[in-house]
């Protein structure tokens, strides 16, 4: 879409927008002067085409400054520079407040529109982003008729989060905006009324969107004891909560900061605030029925709350996926002080996931995603060079709670629930191998010199870990062999379970100590021995599933080329490397003879 241009207006039109914005001065307490202003606005109407017209002449004039009274204007050049920046803002304002159904969506549409054509135009960095112009679209945000045109909120937010993407050198226009937004809020709260829920959402959902932009956003959302995100936290964290369904939404709302993207990865200041922040560690150890050293929870409240106590689980375990990436960024520069805050969070962490007891399938789901974030944070933390004793303690605690594991890693509980089977071999993968949490798990290929072969192994849990954890998955299902138990899900009739089990045979053939126990599974059951169900390509008829088994060759070979060809014959190491070449859709030739039989 092009870049809107000043346009061009004729004198009568030009005269009409002065008398217009002369008007506006006195129009609340003058019928005069209301008659003058609806007088100009038809005029104006008029000779642009209707409000679409009139909404395009002024938004290009708002951007730019405001004239001074005693500036000449030189009509020769600029024909339209009488009204402009805050005065052109007047009379939209006027326009759309008094004629909201043909002003209100349009503005708002125009407004982003323009401001997304400007992101990348070199030209345009001169524009003005006034308080005014702020404020006046924040307004569209929680307009009183924006409940039915959502599309109009939808706009306004667009637009001010393209301002703040485009001006991210401006380091005050995050606050800028947030106070506003502040004050907004403060008086959605005072009305008191349920239709400000909505509304304190939608700041809320642009407060998270500005804050994912970088350092200087999440910064100007922490700036001092009132600030945006202590309204966010009140909402999520305040117990006991009159209104549990805009508490979950709040919730949801601080959830979106832990994510970590191509598009939105991960900023020191955000990981900071998420691992270190005691008000919202100690608000979501109250919701699920737990307290810490500081912060004891009365007896009455040691349950989880029976609403949004699921809600706050999930958010620590966002928080504890946090903690891991971190751990494992090459580029993160998390302070010593937040790490011990991260350690005390995963003791009381540990606590909350005893005292849950699942009882649907959703809850189920949680459950494991909690207490594999729980063990992968120990795990790493436990297997650092500068390792911790609280870290080894919770993990050795872990070992011992037998309820816990068996909740989480028996397959017999989820016989008929291959979603849940699936949910739970890939949370037991990430925990062998946190890489696999990265958007980009493939293994680079043999022209690229970095493999997952060359991670630091103090990003990832050391082997005597990952052999506790393998037997304790059998100890979990009744003594029953870990590789034979992985290899009947992978021939599950059910792609979602042999989806798992392929990621978690992915994550074993990543390390030397892993491929070592698939391979001496010579199989003997109904499973079969892995090499034998590897090189059986029909198995796999799905595109997904051909993607997932290459992916465990890859692993096999790139991460394990030193010894591989000592412990394989050579008719599966060339069969292997002939499939790492030709790709995931390779499929094992049969001799015309031999078909033909």
């Amino acid at each position: 879409m092009k870049i809107m241009e000043t346009l061009s207006l004729d004198y009568d039109t030009e005269t009409a927008f002065a008398s217009l914005f002369s008007a506006l001065a006195s129009v609340k307490t003058s019928a005069d002067a209301t008659a003058t202003a609806e007088s100009s606005r038809k005029l104006i109407e008029s000779k642009l085409g209707g409000p679409a017209g009139v909404v395009g002449a002024l938004i290009p004039l708002v951007w730019l400054e405001t004239k001074s009274p005693h500036e000449e204007i030189n009509s020769e050049t600029s024909p339209s520079s009488a009204v402009q920046g805050d005065d052109a803002l007047a009379i939209l304002t006027y326009l759309v407040e008094t004629h909201p159904s043909f002003y209100m969506s349009a503005t708002a549409q125009a407004v982003r529109h323009d401001a997304e054509a400007h992101l990348n135009e070199q030209s345009s960095k001169n524009r003005n982003i006034t308080d005014a112009l702020l404020t006046s679209m924040a307004k569209l945000i929680i307009a009183p008729n924006s409940e039915s045109e959502v599309g109009i909120s939808t706009d306004a937010h667009a637009a001010l989060l393209s301002l703040c993407k485009y001006n991210s050198h401006e380091k005050d226009l995050a606050k800028r905006l947030f106070d506003i937004l502040i004050c907004l809020w403060d008086y959605l709260q005072r009305q008191q009324q349920r239709e400000s829920s909505t509304a304190q959402m939608r700041i809320a959902d642009l407060m998270i969107d500005v804050c994912l932009l970088g350092d200087n956003e999440i910064e100007a959302a922490l700036h001092g004891p009132q600030c945006i995100m202590a309204k966010l936290l009140q909402l999520a964290l305040d117990y006991p909560n009159n209104d549990p369904l805009l508490q979950m939404s709040a919730l949801d709302q601080i959830e979106r900061l832990a994510v970590n993207d191509s598009k939105y990865p991960m900023s020191t200041k955000r990981a900071e605030f998420l691992l270190s922040s005691d008000v919202l560690r100690k608000g979501l150890f109250v919701l699920v029925g737990v307290g810490d050293e500081e912060f004891k929870v009365e007896e009455e409240n040691q349950e989880m709350d029976p609403i949004n106590g699921g809600a706050a689980l999930r958010l620590l375990t966002a928080i504890c996926r946090v903690g891991v990436l971190s751990m494992i960024s090459q580029s993160s520069q998390i302070s010593e002080e937040t790490w011990k805050k991260f350690e005390t969070l995963l003791q009381m962490f540990q606590r909350a996931i005893r005292n849950f007891h699942p009882k649907g399938e959703l809850e189920r789901l949680s459950y494991i995603h909690a207490a594999s974030s729980l063990v992968a944070s120990c795990s790493i933390v436990a297997s650092s060079t500068e390792s911790s004793t609280l870290a080894k303690d919770i993990l050795n605690s872990m070992w011992e709670d037998t309820t816990v594991l068996h909740e989480w890693l028996s397959l017999h509980s989820r016989v008929s629930q291959p979603k849940l089977k699936s949910a739970f071999l890939s949370s037991l993968s990430q925990v062998m191998e946190p890489i696999m949490w990265s958007d980009d798990v493939s293994i680079p290929g043999p022209a690229n010199s970095t493999n997952v072969s060359n991670i630091n192994p103090c990003t990832r849990p050391n082997d005597a870990i990952v052999m506790q954890l393998y037997q304790a998955l059998s100890d979990a299902n009744n003594g029953r062999d870990s590789t034979e138990l992985i290899l009947v899900s992978a021939k599950s009739p059910f792609v979602e379970e042999r989806l798992g089990a392929y990621s978690l045979l992915q994550a074993l053939a990543m390390r030397g100590l892993g491929l070592r126990l698939l391979l001496l599974h010579e199989g003997g059951g109904a499973s079969g021995g892995f090499l034998e169900w590897l090189l059986m390509h029909e198995l796999e008829t799905t595109i997904e599933g051909k993607q997932a088994k290459y992916k465990i060759v890859e692993s096999m070979l790139l991460c394990n080329k030193e010894f591989i060809r000592g412990i394989v014959s050579d008719k599966v190491y060339n069969e292997l490397e002939l499939w790492l070449r030709r790709g995931p859709t390779y499929v094992r030739s049969v001799p015309w003879e031999m078909a033909t039989e």
